[in-house]
């Protein structure tokens, strides 16, 4: 008898290539998949990173600020000839619109929104000071404030004559004076031309706004985050003395140096009890898109945060302008407690 044939199982050539173009499909949708999870992951680990060091600053903001401190005694108003005792002090604070309360930014730089300048006892002093080490408690002028510009002065040397091209950005700045060069006593200490001590006639803001003026790595400032578009700085008195916000600092600027017939709003020698601080971040790569050359881009900020009763409308604007442009942004803001403020209605 022969022998019965088996038939053989077996994949036709038809049905490889379908498999074969099955297989690559998922694989082509796998890896598809994978590159948007990847994308999407750097892209939101980019963006907290950003966002954390503007936090970081945010909270550096608001640690030193309530530190800040006047010092504040009472005197004769007038050694010579004295007829009541005021408050007196050496020491400044001062917030408002930046390019109004230090004189203008220098060439090239424009200074929107809020600064505000202060002293307070952080210990700071030039590197080598070996005689300064361990007075923690040392007097230091501060300050913080945005500024739009290039990034020359603050890019590394070695970019220098590269042609690495120059980034105009919006930057939070500090403004740090190391005691060693604190200049404030050189304008509140001893008298003026008519005899009576400086520190009852000294207005100014040369104390900070000369530093602020400087060029090149002599300038005692520093980048504390990019991006930054809009940094507010609102003087407040505590909510059981004032609802609305905006008696203190109505037009957002507080002088510890002015006089006011209201004793109830008289900031003489007195640091406000509260500040309201708001800060507008964007990412990079919104950044980017909004870069425009070394112009700075059109935000509105030049009519925003004029009017303090108009807080909540102006920072819905600026968050509607944001969205408008496409740009993705976020917004920290908080109340900062001044340690220091013993808030009197005492002239």
């Amino acid at each position: 008898m022969k022998p019965t044939s088996k038939a053989v199982a077996a994949f036709t050539l038809v049905e490889l290539l379908v498999s074969t173009a099955i297989v690559a499909l998922l694989l082509v949708i796998l890896l598809s998949i994978t590159s948007q999870v990847t994308a999407s992951w750097r892209h939101t680990s980019g963006r907290t990173e950003q966002f954390r060091q503007a936090r970081e600053s945010f909270d550096a903001i608001s640690r030193r600020l309530g530190q800040a401190t006047l010092n504040t005694y009472w005197d004769y108003d007038d050694p010579a000839s004295p007829t009541n005792y005021v408050r007196q002090s050496e020491l400044r604070f001062l917030s408002g619109p930046t390019e109004t309360i230090a004189g203008g930014a220098p060439s090239g730089k424009r200074w929107p929104g809020q600064g505000v300048f202060f002293q307070s006892p952080l210990g700071a002093s030039e590197p080598g000071q070996t005689n300064l080490s361990g007075l923690n408690s040392l007097l230091n002028t501060w300050g913080y404030f945005v500024e739009f510009g290039d990034d020359t002065a603050f890019r590394p040397a070695a970019l220098n004559g590269t042609g690495v091209q120059p980034r105009s950005r919006f930057r939070l700045c500090e403004l740090i004076q190391p005691a060693d060069q604190l200049s404030i006593y050189q304008y509140t200490s001893g008298a003026n031309g008519s005899g009576k001590p400086k520190n009852l006639s000294y207005a100014g803001s040369d104390w900070f706004a000369q530093s602020l003026r400087q060029t090149g790595m002599s300038r005692p400032v520093h980048v504390l985050a990019e991006n930054v578009v809009a940094l507010v700085v609102l003087p407040r008195l505590t909510p059981q003395e004032d609802a609305t916000g905006a008696l203190l600092a109505p037009g957002y600027q507080y002088d510890s140096t002015e006089t006011r017939s209201n004793p109830l709003i008289n900031p003489k020698n007195q640091l406000p009890p509260l500040v309201q601080l708001t800060m507008v971040v964007l990412d990079e790569n919104s950044a980017r898109r909004l870069e425009n050359g070394s112009a700075m881009p059109d935000l509105g900020l030049d009519q925003l945060f004029r009017d303090a009763a108009s807080y909540d409308t102006d920072l819905a604007t600026l968050e509607k302008t944001l969205n408008g442009k496409n740009l993705s942004y976020r917004v920290f803001t908080t109340s900062v407690r001044l340690k220091g403020a013993k808030w009197s209605k005492e002239q």
